[in-house]
């Protein structure tokens, strides 16, 4: 299976320049875009006592059929290959890679045995139509309504976790998604993401429009047998951008014993210095903390807009800074006061040539004690990618 796997990368890479060169010369309506990256690493315990080995060879596939000139039809997804030594150590963890939250299931893991876990997941299946005033799409898809750059209380179809750098892309969810554009950079927009038992349903509408300089969205929807109301904005406040959302959340059906309502909002604000290094300061209020148990298996597990983080509290500082223009680094720190805890991330990229990049990445667990943070420890990647 392992050999097989290598296979596929092969006839893939072989078949994406066989595409990009018939779309090159001959106008052809199919893309296919992606990379393949390895990424081996290293984990260490919090006091540097044990350490465990991995590796991560992850292909991303990208494919585009502009059917009409207002038609197009996109599938995208992942194949990653997984080698940790401590999976052995958990028997579960194929149920946690092989759970898909849609509708429809398309998330399978090929490969579990001991150390080593293959898994694929389509994250992009939708059909799309558009003019100049609407915008249509039918399946899986991404429906972003954050503003932030870290938390994003108003993204209720897909939330992502800061902790997974490994996903720039973000997980879809499958919906039916209908946007209006009107005015001067005003939109309305409805979307439903319909799910097997009504209480796992999401369907909302957002109102955009722009005024005095800044965007703002209001926000109004059913989010999981819970009512959602928000809203947020960005905009500069002097030279620096000024972004912030917050949405309120209230249990339709009354569970005793149990807060019915509360709110999760984060404001922040973003500045490009004169050297070139770009700076972002965020504070979270996560009001679901103490209404839902935390239960999350990873800490790269995406959690809930209603209770998107791990404490009540956390406050992100982030850096990046171009050293070159081939050279680049940066540095994220949270901090999680009520729990007292702390994470560091540090990076820094390196462009070899065209479409080949290498990363080096280092994610530092610190205190949480009684919650997932504890005994996370650290870990440390080296991350290269070619780009096709």
């Amino acid at each position: 299976m392992k050999i097989q796997f290598f296979y596929i990368i092969i006839i893939l890479l072989f078949t994406s320049s066989i595409i990009d060169k018939a779309h090159s010369q001959f106008n052809s309506p199919f893309r296919l875009r992606g990379y393949v990256k390895g990424m081996p690493s290293v984990q260490f315990d919090d006091d540097f006592s044990n350490s465990s080995f991995g590796n991560l060879i992850h292909n991303r596939l990208n494919f585009r059929w502009d059917v009409s000139a207002s038609t197009d039809m996109i599938i995208e997804g992942r194949n990653r290959l997984f080698y940790n030594e401590m999976f052995g150590d958990y028997p579960g963890i194929k149920n946690v890679f092989e759970q898909d939250d849609g509708l429809v299931d398309m998330s399978w893991v090929w490969l579990s045995d001991g150390s080593w876990l293959g898994h694929t997941m389509i994250d992009r299946f939708y059909v799309g139509w558009r003019t100049s005033n609407w915008r249509v799409r039918l399946g899986r898809q991404r429906v972003n309504w954050g503003i932030n750059l870290v938390s994003n209380p108003n993204d209720l179809f897909n939330v992502y976790s800061f902790f997974d750098f490994d996903y720039p892309e973000r997980p879809g969810s499958d919906a039916v998604r209908i946007q209006h554009y009107f005015g001067f950079m005003s939109s309305v927009e409805v979307a439903v993401s319909p799910a097997k038992h009504s209480e796992d349903m999401v369907a909302a509408a957002k109102l955009g429009v722009n005024r005095w300089e800044y965007d703002f969205q209001a926000i109004a929807g059913y989010y999981r047998n819970r009512l959602a109301l928000g809203g947020g904005w960005a905009g500069n406040l002097g030279q620096a951008g000024f972004k912030g959302e917050a949405t309120w959340f209230y249990d339709i059906e009354e569970v005793p014993g149990r807060q019915r309502g509360n709110v999760v909002a984060a404001v922040g604000l973003d500045y490009m210095f004169s050297g070139g290094t770009f700076g972002v300061v965020e504070v979270l209020y996560n009001g679901g903390h103490s209404r839902i148990p935390e239960d999350a298996f990873l800490i790269t597990e995406p959690l809930r807009p209603d209770n998107i983080m791990f404490s009540e509290y956390a406050v992100t500082v982030s850096t990046d800074h171009p050293f070159s223009p081939i050279l680049q680094g940066g540095l994220a720190v949270m901090g999680l006061p009520d729990i007292d805890a702390l994470f560091f991330m540090p990076n820094i990229k390196y462009s070899i040539m065209t479409d080949l990049d290498f990363e080096a990445v280092a994610q530092i667990f610190v205190g949480g004690k009684r919650t997932i943070f504890e005994g996370a420890g650290s870990a440390w990647y080296a991350v290269l990618q070619y780009s096709f």
